[in-house]
């Protein structure tokens, strides 16, 4: 693609390229934020193992299934649980729930994202009551699809994400049920378990087998749905049920608990320079757009296996976009060449909403490139710039109905700006940046993605009487439109 700009200019001895020790200095920073991230990772790995050993308070959890076949069904749950954890009586249990406000089963709610937080607030205020990890919570159903399962969900003190959040079906024989039950709970039974040197032989596990809970099962058997309702299982696609997790601490292909993520495709770029209050004849604007581009960025979160405040949301964000055969001219002229690019890097905080929102506090730098490899006579009038930015930014994931939607925005400070910035003299420069698209899940840990991303870069300028260029400033902005895959794990 070929981009113009204004014909009209003077003519000036061309000026050498001073970003060197800017650039220099950049990359000297970048190093620095990953060199003290990486200690922090190394650290943290080196002092992580103690604290999983033996987490405080995780010598007992809760285990309570409503519906029909429920006591054979928390017999398995129970037979999975390791030596060195205490299942709490589960006719104890019940009274805490009931002192919670859980007064009734929960049924089909709990599959519903959107109907269930009060259920497990109270679950979770029963769990801290009975003094447990957490707490198991499953109902026995009959989904849409008229297929027998059991929805579990894995409740801690932790408000937010939920470490197992799907359905295991009950189709099959018990065997397969067992196979499947161990699949999805025993990550986060291991990980909760307290070291066998630390456990108390005198505690014995609640086996299951003495008949604890009996009459309550009864009792839910008959007020327990059959679930043939108008609620969504994990079968007819509910985004907290069978979408990959087999539970854990972090689910897998989750925004708010994903390790890593990495998006890759086609950027339709743009970009419109011009000039407040010109008054001399050698300034260009400059303005093109539609010019595709590829772009790739991605997310790593080290610590995101952990339960460690702040560290397990912490990660390293980078991105790279180029727009390879740019070409710009002055009106009928000769094509030149044009370079366009921009490199991100930075870190970026992840915060859990709710139980499906997402927000990002990021800082970082980004390089931003865009200059015309024109002649001497030329290159002392075309608005090339080279911004090192320090970038500040929120930016929010929020579900709505299948899809989800992205929103951003960042503030961005020119450490160095470029050539066009260095003809005027009391160059002022200030950015902004603003992000919004739709992610359209595609299938498990994979969405497609229409994201536009905007720039702007606003200046002023204290020229004086006889300066080679005058103006009051600058506008300099950039568009992208971009239609990406993304995969998340």
């Amino acid at each position: 693609m070929q981009a113009s700009f204004d014909a009209a200019a003077g003519k000036r001895p061309a000026r050498k390229p001073t970003r060197f020790t800017t650039l220099s200095l950049s990359l000297s920073l970048c190093g620095r934020i990953l060199l003290g991230l990486s200690a922090a990772t190394v650290t943290t790995f080196a002092l992580s193992p103690i604290a999983l050993a033996a987490p405080k308070g995780s010598k007992s959890i809760a285990i309570y299934i409503e519906g029909p076949n429920a006591d054979d069904i928390r017999e398995d749950i129970v037979s999975l649980v390791p030596e060195t954890l205490k299942v709490v009586d589960d006719d104890a249990f019940s009274k805490s729930l009931r002192s919670a406000g859980q007064t009734k089963p929960v049924g089909d709610a709990l599959v519903m994202k959107a109907q269930r937080k009060k259920a497990l607030d109270r679950i979770r205020k029963a769990g801290k009551a009975a003094k447990v990890e957490g707490v198991i919570y499953g109902v026995s159903r009959t989904n849409k699809k008229k297929k027998k399962e059991v929805y579990l969900v894995y409740v801690d003190e932790n408000a937010g994400d939920l470490a197992v959040d799907s359905a295991v079906p009950l189709g099959g024989s018990r065997d397969d049920r067992k196979k499947a039950l161990e699949e999805l709970l025993g990550p986060t039974l291991s990980q909760i378990a307290p070291a066998a040197a630390a456990a108390d032989d005198d505690q014995p596990k609640d086996g299951g087998d003495d008949g604890d809970g009996e009459k309550d099962g009864d009792e839910k058997d008959g007020d327990e749905k059959d679930g043939d309702g108008d609620e969504k299982s994990s079968d007819d696609g509910d985004k907290g049920g069978d979408d990959g997790d087999k539970g854990g601490k972090r689910k897998p292909h989750d925004p708010r608990s994903a390790l890593f993520s990495i998006e890759a495709g086609v950027e339709f770029a743009g970009r419109w320079f011009d000039y407040s209050d010109p008054v001399t004849q050698n300034l260009r604007p400059y303005d093109v757009f539609g010019q595709p581009a590829l772009s790739i960025s991605g997310e790593v979160y080290p610590l995101a296996s952990t339960d460690i405040p702040v560290l397990k949301g912490l990660g390293i964000t980078a991105g790279f976009m180029m727009a390879p055969g740019l070409n710009s001219a002055v009106g009928e002229g000769d094509p030149l060449a044009t370079t366009y690019q921009r490199i991100n890097l930075g870190l970026r905080e992840r915060l859990s909403i709710g139980e499906s929102s997402v927000l990002g506090i990021s800082a970082g730098l980004r390089l931003l490139t865009f200059e015309v490899d024109a002649a001497e006579a030329l290159a002392s009038t075309v608005p090339n710039v080279s911004y090192t930015l320090v970038r500040a930014g929120l930016d929010a994931r929020v579900p709505v109905g299948p899809v989800a939607l992205a929103l951003g925005a960042e503030y961005l400070f020119p450490l160095s700006s470029g050539e066009v910035y260095d003809r005027f003299e009391g160059a002022s420069v200030q950015g902004i940046g603003a992000m919004a698209g739709v992610l359209v899940p595609v299938t498990t840990g994979v969405e497609a993605r229409l994201l536009v991303e905007y720039a702007r870069f606003f200046s002023s300028f204290e020229p004086a009487i006889g300066d080679r260029y005058v103006a009051g400033g600058a506008i300099d902005q950039y568009l992208g439109v971009r239609l990406a895959g993304a995969y998340i794990y």
